[in-house]
C-alpha cells in the first residue's frame, strides 16, 4: 500500500465508522443528506473509531496511553531525551449529522507523518507525541473543546468526569474502558502542530492548497431569555400586547446590522450569529410569552468582541425596556482569540516553501483544540481547503490532492522541530 492509499483507506475508514449505517464513501459524488456522521464522544461509534485508531497508533510503533479523562497519546520517542517533545493531533468525536474530515483528517495526517518518518528513517531527536482529544466538539456533553480544557487545567478532572449528557449518563461512565490513569506533562511538549479542514470557502476560492493559521478566533456567547405575556393571538389587540418574539425578530436584525458595520468600521474577522430561538409556548394562535435567544460572537481581536458582545447587549436590553419586555441575559461562555507561535507558523511556511506548496497566512474562525494547548506550549495549525467551505456537514469534503500537500507540510514541520 502506497503513503497516500495508506492515510486515504484510514480517512475512509474512520468515515463508515462513525455513519448510524456503515457507507464507504471515497469521492465527493458519494455524499448524501443521511451519510453524516454521528459519532458523539461515548457512543458505540466514537468507541469503535478510537480502537481503530488506537490499533494504527501502535502499528506505526507508537507507545499508546490513555489519561483519565480520554485524551489518547501515542508516543515515538526521540534520541535525545532533554529535549521537548512535538505534538501533533486533533479529535474523532463529530457534530449530529456532520462529516468525514472535520477531527479525523488531523489524526490520520499526524499518524501518517509518523509513518513517514519511520519509513525515512530520519532520526528525531525530539520524542514525537501523536494526541487524540476527547470531545472537541461537545456535541454529547455540552462543553466544546472538553479533553483539552481538562487537559491544560482550566477544569478539575473530577468535575468534569461528572458531566453527564442528555441520557443522563456521566462521562465517566460513557467513556468506560477508554480512560487511563496516565498524566501527560505539557511542560515536556515544546510544539504543538494540528492538521484541519478550514471549515470556510478562502483557500478553496482562491485555489490556495495551504493555510497557515496566525489566530485562532474567541467565541463568546450571549443567551438572552425575552419575557412578555402570553395571550390569545385572535382576541388581543395589537396595541395591548407583549410579545417577546417582536423584540427577538428585532434583535436578530440587530445583531446582523451591528456585526456588518464593525467589519466595514474595523475590517477584522468578526462575525455574529443568533443561531438559537425558543418559542415559548410555540403555537400559532398564541401570542408567545418567553423567547430564548442564544447569540455567538467571534473575532480574532479581543477588543472587537468585546466592543460588539456589549453593543448587543446594551441593544437589546434598550428594545426590551422601551416595550415593556422582561430581559435577563447571561455571557457565561467565553474563549479569548489565541495568537498562533509565530516560530512554529514560519517553521511551516518554509516547509511549505521547500516543497513547492503555496500558502496564505490566515485567521481561524473555529475554535479548535489548539487555542487550549497553545495556552502552554507554542502552537500552530495547518489548513487544508474545503470544498465550496462547507464543514459539519454530510456534504464536507476536501480533496485527495489537498489531504497529501497538508501531510507533506505537516510531516516536514515535525522533523524540522524535532532535529
Amino acid at each position: 500500500m502506497t503513503n497516500s492509499e495508506r492515510w486515504k483507506e484510514d480517512l475512509i475508514r474512520l468515515g463508515e465508522l462513525g455513519r448510524k449505517v456503515p457507507v464507504r464513501i471515497e469521492s465527493r459524488e458519494q455524499l448524501q443528506i443521511d451519510n453524516g456522521l454521528y459519532r458523539l464522544e461515548g457512543t458505540e461509534a466514537c468507541i469503535r473509531s478510537k480502537a481503530y485508531v488506537i490499533q494504527k497508533m501502535k502499528a506505526a510503533g507508537l507507545n499508546v496511553r490513555i489519561d483519565r479523562i480520554g485524551n489518547i497519546f501515542g508516543r515515538k520517542e526521540g534520541s535525545n531525551e532533554n529535549l521537548g517533545a512535538v505534538m501533533s493531533g486533533s479529535h474523532l468525536d463529530s457534530v449530529l449529522n456532520g462529516g468525514m474530515f472535520d477531527g479525523p483528517l488531523g489524526v490520520i495526517s499526524a499518524i501518517e507523518a509518523v509513518r513517514r518518518i519511520d519509513d525515512e528513517g530520519f532520526e528525531n531527536k525530539r520524542a514525537i507525541e501523536v494526541a487524540v482529544f476527547m470531545g472537541e466538539e461537545g456535541s454529547a456533553f455540552k462543553k466544546a473543546l472538553f479533553g483539552s480544557h481538562v487537559l491544560v487545567g482550566d477544569m478539575p478532572i473530577d468535575e468534569a468526569l461528572a458531566v453527564k449528557n442528555e441520557e443522563g449518563i456521566t462521562l465517566k461512565d460513557a467513556l468506560g474502558q477508554q480512560r487511563g490513569d496516565f498524566e501527560i506533562d505539557l511542560n515536556g511538549i515544546d510544539f504543538f502542530i494540528e492538521t484541519h479542514i478550514e471549515q470556510g470557502p478562502v483557500l478553496d476560492r482562491d485555489n490556495v492548497s495551504i493555510g497557515l493559521v496566525e489566530n485562532i478566533t474567541g467565541m463568546s456567547w450571549v443567551n438572552v431569555i425575552l419575557e412578555g405575556e402570553e395571550n390569545h393571538a385572535g382576541t388581543t389587540p395589537m396595541f395591548d400586547r407583549k410579545d417577546p418574539l417582536v423584540i427577538g425578530a428585532e434583535a436578530v436584525r440587530f445583531v446582523d446590522k451591528r456585526a456588518k458595520e464593525m467589519v466595514k468600521e474595523f475590517g477584522g474577522s468578526t462575525v455574529a450569529t443568533v443561531g438559537k430561538m425558543v418559542v415559548t409556548p410555540g403555537a400559532p394562535n398564541i401570542v408567545p410569552g418567553k423567547v430564548e435567544m442564544g447569540i455567538d460572537i467571534r473575532d480574532g481581536n479581543r477588543e472587537n468582541m468585546a466592543r460588539l458582545k456589549n453593543d448587543i447587549i446594551t441593544g437589546i436590553e434598550n428594545m426590551a425596556r422601551q416595550h415593556g419586555i422582561k430581559c435577563t441575559i447571561d455571557t457565561a461562555f467565553y474563549h479569548p482569540p489565541v495568537p498562533c507561535s509565530k516560530t512554529v507558523v514560519n517553521v511551516l511556511e518554509g516547509a511549505a516553501s521547500s516543497l513547492g506548496i503555496d500558502t496564505r497566512r490566515m485567521n481561524s474562525g473555529a475554535g479548535h483544540d489548539a487555542q487550549n494547548i497553545s495556552k502552554k506550549v507554542k502552537t500552530a495549525m495547518i489548513f487544508v481547503p474545503s470544498v465550496n467551505g462547507v464543514s459539519h456537514s454530510p456534504f464536507e469534503w476536501t480533496d485527495w490532492p489537498d489531504v497529501e500537500n497538508g501531510i507533506k507540510v505537516l510531516t516536514w514541520g515535525i522533523k524540522t522541530l524535532s532535529k
